[in-house]
């Protein structure tokens, strides 16, 4: 509950994949951090199998867009995809909004577009891919037994 007057913190959404680990790493970290916004966070799998509802901002954007890149909306229905969506939540941390600022330079922007483009389609490569952690709640892998066969 909030303190008589204080002011409401605006509200963020983030739709990242939870099979990537460079994703679940990011969200994790960012989870850690001062934001200026109160962040909810949903993985595309959950959008996918229809255990989360789509909200209007996101809705209308196709599920291979949703696959190919990480999207946050906002209260006020703006959607930001691919590298303005991280320069959007880097603006969200004070530590870090300086970093956002930089990155949404018109001669930045196309450097950040680039650099996410490449990094999102070769993420399962670089970073490696985690199906055992969908919704964001990783469970040990599957273990063979060792006893040859015999309970």
């Amino acid at each position: 509950m909030r303190p008589e007057g204080a002011a409401r913190r605006s509200e963020l959404t983030v739709v990242y994949d939870g099979e990537c680990n460079l994703c679940l790493a990011t969200v994790a970290k960012l989870k850690r951090l001062r934001t200026n916004s109160e962040i909810r966070y949903v993985t595309l799998q959950s959008l996918a199998d229809g255990s989360t509802a789509a909200w209007p901002a996101i809705a209308d954007v196709p599920e291979d867009r949703l696959a190919a890149q990480l999207h946050v909306t906002d209260e006020a229905g703006g959607v930001y995809g691919g590298s303005e969506a991280v320069m959007r939540l880097l603006r969200d941390v004070p530590s870090l909004r300086w970093l956002g600022v930089l990155g949404s330079l018109p001669g930045m922007r196309n450097v950040s577009r680039a650099l996410y483009k490449r990094i999102a389609r070769y993420r399962y490569r670089l970073f490696g891919k985690t199906p055992t952690c969908a919704d964001g709640v990783c469970r040990p892998p599957e273990t063979k037994r060792n006893d040859g066969g015999n309970t």
